[in-house]
């Protein structure tokens, strides 16, 4: 193995309140270098779609359900994947957030936040 390989880091935000996790996505969108949303339905594809949707749309379908992460993306880049999937059929829905690196420290003593 490559002594320069680096895993990513996930952190363990299983235990985060509704409400810590809405005002986490929140912050993040408002620092994120790139934003989307993505869509998987089944019936059409196999394969997630990137879909035109508005922050606030996909924010009324998040919710307990939903499959929420945070990731230190280390592989290939170094930055901040913030997001979820609904964990819906027959359509499921992706948000994506890219940030800077530098604010992991933030989320994480604000949140609370270890790794996984």
């Amino acid at each position: 193995m490559n002594s320069k390989y680096k895993q990513d880091l996930f952190y363990n935000v299983k235990k985060l309140p509704l409400k810590d996790k809405i005002d986490l996505i929140e912050t993040a969108y408002k620092i994120a270098y790139k934003w989307w949303v993505d869509e998987l339905d089944c019936s059409k594809s196999f394969a997630r779609q990137e879909i035109e949707m508005d922050f606030e749309t996909i924010m009324k379908k998040f919710n307990d359900s939903a499959h929420f992460v945070f990731i230190h993306r280390r592989v290939f880049e170094d930055y901040l994947e913030i997001g979820f999937c609904t964990m819906e059929t027959p359509i499921d829905y992706y948000l994506f957030l890219y940030l800077n690196k530098k604010h992991i420290p933030m989320f994480v003593k604000k949140y609370n936040l270890n790794i996984v």
